[in-house]
């Protein structure tokens, strides 16, 4: 009986996997055929496993519980209901079992599986309407992909679900199928970083008109994404070109013939353009249409690309007459190009004049000056005269202003001289110098022409007394019948204004005087009254009244608060007067306007230093505002920003475009207080897009409302914005910016902060050194009623990353732990998630750790109390061996923005929050939309205030008296190791020294009672002695004895003071160590021994003799009893002869003269042998600081830079042949190293920056023609006169004049840095330097040329035409050296850089370049490396004193003996070069200092570096033969060795022979070199002169035969060089060696006889050495020095010499020795 099963198999088409969507169902058949007639179990069941993918093995044990489908009776019909299963695979198994009821027939069982796919359905991406769509410029378009769906549900919500990604590109190949180039320069609009459009973040994509550029098409991609799925449909937009309409307007310098003193100021006017689409070009044009080269960002102020360009004033002083085109190339985002010109005219009226002041000298309010003028040209022309008094010490400044000439005017008028006037008092600073501008001008003809003159004007107070001088000028100025009351009544209101601007310069001269305060206050209120009869009509009027206020209000302790008023009201009447004047009167230009917008800036900024906290004083905000609109009422958009600066006030004005606001604003850097507003272009839709904005932003360093609240915590500066926009109606309306951030500059960042003890962590870690940390901790207490965040600022230079966690309390303990922080170095900290506080807090920035206020209140609920202790530990990885406070500074501090709107009672907090870039040097605000703060604006309108200015500032509340906690108290004695063991170690010795000392008071009462009784005292002895010790009577007898010093410690609360000490870190310990040890050497050996010399010196001012001592003391000596002398009779017989014997011996005979010769020369030995030791550890000590200090100095990183500096300079320098060469080279070469438009001021492709300006000077001679007389054999019979001859430098004199633009042109004054004419430059007084070329050395003066690297290459070239075209370089020429400083901050070097260009006689041009790099030495101790380098010039500056006082002993001692030896004038020479070596190192300190605060103060002039590089390449030089004559002075110490010795001596020997072979070696040398100078000198280089013959014949000597070819004449060359050969080679060179080795054979036996203290010193040190070693091994003392040692000290004996053996006779010690060798 069997049973029998087939393969069991589901029914399916093929092999493949099922697909079916989520909707869709299906089913499974399995077929099963069984025969089997004893079964008792039959089993058939599907089973479902869900896989990870088709081919998957399922984990069989794990089948789907209850899977979703249903079964039939028979099971082997399965059905998948739609929406039953999710996506994925799925096996389906159909298993059968059958098991049999007789155990002899085996039961069956079968399977068979089957994959089931549940898939997603494509998604479908559809945009609605037409696919290619057409459009006009100026209409707008919809692209719906609404109808875009997920075909596999049925949820009308699933749109939400889709993901909508929208893409446009104008560059149809960017879509390849499904892929999408994203990263693609193809993009629809230039603010887009790639294709993707990310202004459309669902299905409908909105087109407003003119939003994509006309003219283009356009191809756009709509891609849905959900669940890993995607689709995408297409659009293709084609825009029309619009039809702008457009013209050029003039706004300033409008007619026909230019200005050219005045700028010129053009705009765009366009119907139909895109505000911030368009793209512009300016250009000028000659009237053939060429366009002309033009510096457009050095000579405007707009730049080459806007819709507005103002060129700056002079920009065309240097064209030609003619006439010439402005044109505009405007592409506009329409899709059309416009080409639009402007035409104006340049002509120039050259005037020429020249002016003097009569007297030059004299006293303000006594002298009455006069100045002349003289017209010398065009005398039919009738001129304008003007005289000013700039006033320019002290004012302010306007950056757009250059040349501020604004002052009180003293005359103007037709007349060429001016009536008798006085002069206000000088510059104090200037030695009462005072600088008046004379100018003449014709406006019609557009002709101006000035003059500078300068008087010494000094104060009456000189010659009178302040009372006298009061009375004056009240007497002047006060009364119906004053001087100031006659010119009103003339109405001569131009002088009246002009005295009392010299009475107001008077009274500010004159010293503070307490008895005069009240009548000087009163006199000063009186003239601030008679200002407001001066009439403010015209511009003239209004600078006088100007020009008058600022200078009345420049003393402001004399300003009563009545004059204050005055001054501010009429300040502001002023400055609405000049915006007045300035739109009625356009010829009015906008630079006159600036100039006078100086004095109102100044005159505010006296005003704004009177405001007090008693007081609201609400004007001079007025003043603020009228002169910001005063000068944004002259700017163009887009102009660039200017900046209003006084000491305590600065204002930045900027005028732009409205949809620029935002943009521009963005982008500023390098800002102090930094403003960043955010203005939507569609806020205000009366304003269009191109309307002008005009912002103002203002910054005080002082609280300008001390009267308000919060003064004490403003520890920022106040700022104040205002934004106004023109409507096209003109109307000006505010403008509040949609968001503001400003980030506020900390004051006094001293206070506040604490160095926090950062050391090695106690805690265990494992032997891993990666696991070591350095921790800190800190405590603080904080009140969290106030609810406000706590700011940590951790202030370190280290980049670890730190670990702050923070406790409750001042306990570290893990029940206290409330959070951890990880910080960063560059990026925010990261807050650990905690249940029980919102960790959310607005600061987010590096290294700042915010603790929210509802952390502080988590705390404070801890401990019952509004006050609570929050404890602080800094963890990080090992960045510190032992405690130290020097890395690590903490902050810990709140802050809360405050603002208001004008001026109302307090400042408020609720409008704007701190930012997240708040920082303990910054303070970041933001406020949101300020403008409609609903509660502000009503409180505005209640109050009715005029002021529309929004003022800022920060509340900093610094967490006072934070704690160390490693300071604090001892909480580890082992982190004071110092101190413990310091302290440990003094208690020790305190106890052996105390129970020393009882021990020596019983030893010495025993010696008191007691008698010691000698051993080799004879027993048969019975009479006692009393020696008592008597030094002498007089000053300076003393004794040989030996002399023991005990000290006695006078206090007691030093031991406090020691426990003390414990609290601190190993770093302070360890000073406090060092500090005790020097008190103590202080003590012992300068305290002590002065009082033991002064109390002696004192005692022993009157002779003491044996007499006057008193020989009775409390012990009596002579009363003492000598106990058990008495002995056995037998044992004193032994005694007794044992001492005869003794007595009898040698021990106790007179020492014999040889034993007394033998111990002195030991002790000499050992002396000697100890100075030889100090010696050399002396000399090599030296000679390591002095090669320390080579290495300082860096020669190879300065030459690297030197040569780097010369492959820059060297390009084409030695195709330089001519002068025309120079220019070339100048353009090509030198223009582009330096001009760096990308970095300015830096070389291209380097860190090198230029210091100051580069420097070009002429040298040249006078003109004038120079004769000489030629020879006569060259003269013709017909010339019997003189030919001309070029000037020779240093023979005739040099040309010293100013030039006005030509050589032709003498100038009668100087010009400045960028004027036309030839200027020269005195030498250098201060900071002398030589230049030195190939033919001669110059001096540092010359005419003068500078570069500007900071401006753009096209000015320099220029500037270069113009001296070309000048006839710079002509014949009279010398020499040209260019000049310039770089500094490279990688490695900390200067390089001095000189190019000369020499002319010489013959015409041809010979070129030389020096580059010299040198470091300067620091002397602060701020960085570890700048700290050693102190301490190695301290430690050769000690050497150097103790050297010189050493040498100066020596010379003492000496005297006369000092000069023979020749060692000791080694010794005085080197002492003489480290002499002259400091003094030079001084020098070039306090050289460089100097210069390098000349070029802090003015970085803009050229500084002479070269005085520093020529002092330290001389220091250099000194350093080198120091280090020569160090090394030198090693053999002093080398003699030591019998080889050394021997080559000394057999020098010294040879020295005549040496002397006489060098004579004849000499007269041959020179023999050579005259004759190759003579003979080969015209046509071979090696000899063309008497130094290059001089270094040919020394290569020779060496046998390097180089270029020996003499090609002029080769049989002379063969005969030259063999005969040198002959004679120099091979017959004195080898007789001059011959001298020297028979000298050294001959001296080798009598070096070796001859004693050496150096020898002998060496080995009394060795074989102590020796002995010492021996003793630390405990190893037998070796008798014998070594074998090799001896012959290597002392040599060997020549034995088989003659002069080995017999009688010898040597001098040793001073003394003729006579000895027998055998």
């Amino acid at each position: 009986m069997t049973c029998k099963l087939d393969p069991v198999r589901i029914n399916r088409n093929d092999d493949k996997p099922v697909r079916l969507t989520r909707d869709m169902g299906d089913t499974f058949n399995a077929t099963v055929i069984l025969f089997c007639p004893v079964q008792e179990y039959y089993l058939r069941m599907w089973y479902i496993y869900p896989v990870p993918y088709v081919g998957a093995v399922p984990d069989w044990t794990k089948p789907m519980q209850k899977p979703p489908v249903k079964v039939d009776r028979s099971a082997t019909v399965l059905t998948i209901l739609p929406y039953s299963f999710t996506w994925g695979v799925y096996l389906f198994n159909f298993s059968v079992v059958v098991r049999t009821r007789d155990p002899r027939v085996p039961g069956q069982k079968d399977s068979d599986s089957i994959y089931v796919v549940i898939f997603r359905r494509p998604l479908n991406a559809v945009i609605s309407g037409p696919s290619n769509i057409t459009i006009n410029f100026t209409d707008g378009v919809t692209l719906n992909g609404n109808k875009s769906s997920d075909p596999e549900e049925t949820d009308p919500l699933e749109k939400e679900r889709l993901k909508f990604l929208w893409y446009c590109t104008t560059n149809p190949k960017d879509y390849d199928g499904q892929k999408i180039t994203v990263i693609s320069k193809e993009v629809c609009l230039p603010e887009q970083v790639d294709l993707k459009w990310t202004w459309a973040s669902g299905p409908i994509l909105t087109l407003s008109p003119e939003t994509l550029q006309g003219g283009r098409v356009y191809f756009f991609r709509l891609v849905i994404q959900k669940t890993g799925r995607s689709a995408f449909a297409d659009a293709t937009l084609r825009v029309l070109q619009g039809e702008p309409v457009a013209s050029i307007s003039c706004i300033e310098n409008c007619d026909q013939v230019l200005v050219l003193s005045e700028r010129f100021s053009l705009s765009l006017d366009c119907t139909g353009c895109t505000a911030g689409r368009d793209v512009y070009r300016w250009s000028i044009l000659t009237s053939s249409g060429q366009e002309v080269p033009f510096d457009w960002t050095g000579q405007t102020s707009t730049g080459q690309h806007g819709a507005y360009v103002s060129i700056k004033a002079f920009a065309f002083w240097s064209f030609k007459e003619d006439k010439f085109w402005i044109s505009l190339n405007a592409a506009t985002w329409s899709g059309v190009t416009l080409v639009l010109r402007y035409p104006f005219i340049i002509h120039h009226v050259p005037i020429t004049i020249d002016c003097k002041i009569v007297p030059e000298k004299g006293i303000s309010f006594i002298t009455q000056f006069v100045v002349i003028c003289t017209h010398f040209k065009h005398k039919n022309i009738v001129l304008t005269y003007k005289i000013i008094v700039p006033e320019v010490h002290g004012f302010g400044e306007i950056s757009s202003v250059k040349e501020n000439n604004f002052g009180s005017i003293l005359y103007l008028g037709k007349n060429s001289t001016s009536p008798p006037s006085f002069l206000p008092v000088g510059v104090l600073d200037s030695h009462y110098a005072l600088n008046i501008i004379a100018q003449a001008y014709n406006t019609s003809l557009g002709a101006f022409s000035q003059v500078n003159l300068y008087a010494t004007v000094r104060p009456p107070s000189d010659v009178k007394s302040s009372t006298t001088v009061l009375e004056e000028l009240s007497n002047f100025t006060t009364g119906p019948n004053s001087s100031l009351s006659a010119l009103l009544q003339q109405q001569d209101f131009l002088n009246a204004s002009y005295l009392i601007y010299v009475v107001a310069s008077v009274m500010n001269s004159m010293k503070t005087d307490t008895s005069l305060q009240a009548d000087k206050i009163k006199l000063r209120e009186h003239l601030f009254n008679q200002t407001l009869i001066l009439p403010i009509n015209t511009l003239v009027n209004i600078s006088q009244v100007v020009m008058t206020i600022t200078k009345l209000t420049e003393k402001t302790s004399e300003i009563s608060a009545f004059s204050q008023k005055l001054a501010t009201v009429r300040t502001w009447q002023a400055s609405q007067a000049l915006q007045d004047s300035h739109q009625r009167d356009k010829s009015i230009s906008s630079e006159q306007i600036e100039s006078v917008c100086t004095g109102i800036l100044t005159t505010l900024s006296n005003i704004l230093k009177l405001l007090v906290h008693y007081e609201v004083f609400e004007e001079p905000f007025h003043v603020v505002e009228s002169l910001a609109d005063t000068v944004l009422a002259v700017k163009v958009p887009e102009n660039e920003t200017t900046a209003l600066r006084t000491s305590n006030f600065k204002m930045h004005v900027k005028k732009t475009e409205k949809w620029n606001v935002t943009k521009f604003f963005s982008t500023q850097k390098h800002c102090q207080n930094c403003f960043y507003p955010t203005l939507n272009v569609n806020s205000v839709a009366s304003l269009p897009a191109n309307a002008p904005i005009s912002t103002m932003f203002c910054e005080f360093a002082d609280d300008p409302f001390p009267w308000l609240n919060h003064g004490e915590n403003i520890l920022t500066q106040v700022v104040g914005f205002r934004m106004t926009g023109v409507e096209v109606t003109g109307d000006v309306i505010e403008m509040p910016p949609d968001a503001v951030e400003v980030y506020l500059i900390r004051k006094n960042l001293s206070f506040g902060t604490f160095n926090l003890t950062v050391g090695p962590s106690s805690e265990p870690y494992a032997a891993d050194e990666s696991l070591a940390k350095t921790t800190g901790a800190f405590s603080f207490v904080v009140d969290s009623a106030e609810g406000r965040d706590v700011l940590i600022h951790i202030l370190t230079d280290v980049s670890v990353l730190f670990t702050v966690s923070v406790y409750a309390g001042r306990e570290i303990t893990p029940k206290s732990f409330m959070t951890s922080y990880l910080v960063p170095h560059k990026i925010p900290p990261i807050a650990n998630e905690s249940d029980l506080f919102d960790p959310e807090c607005p600061v987010k920035e590096a290294r700042v750790v915010c603790l929210p206020a509802a952390l502080v209140q988590v705390i404070a609920q801890r401990t019952d109390s509004s006050e609570c202790t929050i404890a602080v530990v800094l963890q990080a990885p090992r960045f510190v061996i032992n405690p130290n406070n020097k890395l690590v500074r903490i902050s810990v501090f709140s802050t809360e923005c405050l603002d208001m709107l004008g001026i109302q009672s307090d400042w408020r907090e609720d409008t704007c929050v701190v930012g997240e870039k708040t920082t303990w040097q910054r303070v970041h605000c933001m406020c949101k939309n300020p403008r409609r703060a609903k509660r502000q604006l009503d409180i505005i309108k209640q109050a009715n205030l005029r002021l529309r200015t929004h003022y800022l500032t920060a509340n900093v509340i610094v967490v006072p008296n934070p704690v160390d906690l490693r300071v604090e108290a001892v909480k580890n004695v082992t982190q004071n190791p110092v101190t413990l063991f310091t302290v440990l170690l003094i208690m020790l010795l305190y106890l052996i020294l105390a129970f020393w000392a009882l021990h020596r008071d019983e030893t010495d009462q025993y010696l008191r009672e007691h008698v010691i009784v000698l051993l080799d005292n004879d027993p048969d002895d019975n009479v006692c002695y009393l020696v008592t010790v008597f030094t002498g009577s007089r000053c300076g007898s003393g004794t040989r004895a030996n002399v023991f010093i005990q000290l006695h410690g006078t206090e007691v609360s030093s031991f406090f003071i020691i426990f003390y000490g414990l609290t601190y870190g190993f770093e302070k310990s360890t000073a406090w160590l060092f500090a005790s040890f020097c008190a103590f050497t202080q003590s012992v050996f300068l305290v002590q021994p002065s009082k033991v010399i002064l109390v002696s010196g004192y005692r022993t001012r009157r002779a003491k003799y044996c007499k006057n001592l008193s020989w009775i003391g409390n012990s009596r000596f002579t009363e003492i009893k000598l106990h058990n002398i008495r002995k056995d009779p037998e044992e004193m017989d032994r005694r007794h002869r044992y001492v005869m014997e003794l007595r009898n011996s040698r021990m106790y005979q007179p020492l014999t003269q040889d034993e007394i010769t033998i111990f002195k020369r030991k002790k000499r030995i050992k002396r000697r042998a100890f100075l030889f030791l100090s010696y050399i550890l002396t000399h090599f000590i030296f000679l390591a600081l002095l090669l320390s200090l080579v290495a300082v100095l860096r020669p190879t990183d300065s030459f690297y830079y030197n040569q780097f500096i010369r492959d820059q300079f060297s390009v084409d320098l030695a195709g330089v042949a001519r002068l025309e060469d120079i220019y070339q080279w100048l353009n090509r070469v030198l223009l582009p190293l330096l001009h760096n438009d990308p970095n300015p001021t830096f070389f291209p492709d380097s860190s090198s920056k230029i210091l100051g300006l580069p420097l070009m000077r002429q040298l040249r001679a006078q003109p004038g023609e120079i004769t000489c007389l030629p020879a006569k054999k060259f003269v013709a019979g017909s010339l019997k006169g003189e030919i001309r001859c070029h000037p020779e430098y240093g023979i005739d004199p040099e040309d010293t004049k100013n030039y006005s633009g030509s050589w032709n042109r003498v100038s009668k004054r100087d010009t400045d840095q960028t004027a036309g004419g030839f200027t020269y430059r005195p030498p250098e007084k201060r900071w002398a330097y030589s230049s030195y070329g190939l033919l001669h050395t110059y001096g540092s003066g010359g005419y003068a040329f500078y570069f500007f690297p900071a401006e753009q290459q096209f000015n320099s070239t220029l500037r270069l035409s113009k001296l070309q075209k000048g006839h710079w370089l002509d014949e009279k020429t010398w020499s040209v050296i260019v000049e310039l400083t770089t500094f490279n901050a990688d490695i900390s070097l200067l390089c001095s850089v000189s190019v000369i260009f020499e002319v010489s006689q013959l015409g041809v041009v010979n070129t030389s370049l020096h580059a010299h790099s040198f470091s300067l030495a620091h002397f602060n101790r701020k960085y570890s490396a700048d700290s050693a380098e102190n301490y190695l010039y301290l430690a050769i500056f000690i050497f150097f004193l103790a050297y010189t006082v050493d040498e100066v002993y020596v010379i003492t001692q000496e005297r006369t003996a000092y000069v023979q030896s020749v060692y000791n004038l080694l010794n005085f020479a080197l002492k003489c070069i480290f002499t002259l070596w400091i003094v030079l190192f001084f020098r070039k300190h306090f050289l460089a200092i100097s210069v390098v605060r000349a070029y802090l103060s003015n970085p803009e002039d050229f500084i002479p570096f070269h005085a520093v590089a020529q002092v330290d390449y001389t220091m250099r030089v000194i350093l080198g033969f120091l280090v020569f004559l160090t090394i030198l002075k090693t053999l002093r110490y080398s003699r030591v060795f019998y080889d050394v010795r021997l080559a000394q001596r057999a020098i010294q020997i040879a020295l005549p022979g040496i002397c006489h072979m060098a004579l004849v070696v000499s007269v041959y040398f020179f023999v050579f070199m005259a004759f190759g100078y003579l003979v080969f000198g015209q046509h071979e280089w090696n000899y063309s002169d008497m130094i290059h013959a001089t270094q040919t014949i020394f290569s020779y000597c060496v046998s390097a035969f180089k270029n020996t070819e003499f090609f002029n004449n080769r049989v002379l060359g063969v005969l030259f060089l063999s005969s040198f050969l002959l004679v120099m080679i091979c017959i004195l060179i080898n007789l001059f060696q011959a001298v020297i080795l028979s000298a050294y054979e001959e001296m080798k036996q009598p070096v070796y006889e001859e004693p050496s203290e150096e020898a002998e010193a060496m080995t009394y040190l060795c074989h102590r050495l020796r002995s010492a070693f021996c003793c630390l091994c405990f190893k037998p003392r070796a008798e014998d020095e070594p074998r090799f040692f001896i012959n290597m000290v002392y040599g060997q004996p020549e034995k088989k010499s003659r002069r080995y053996l017999g009688l010898k006779t040597r001098n040793i010690n001073g003394k003729k020795m006579v000895y027998l060798v055998v």
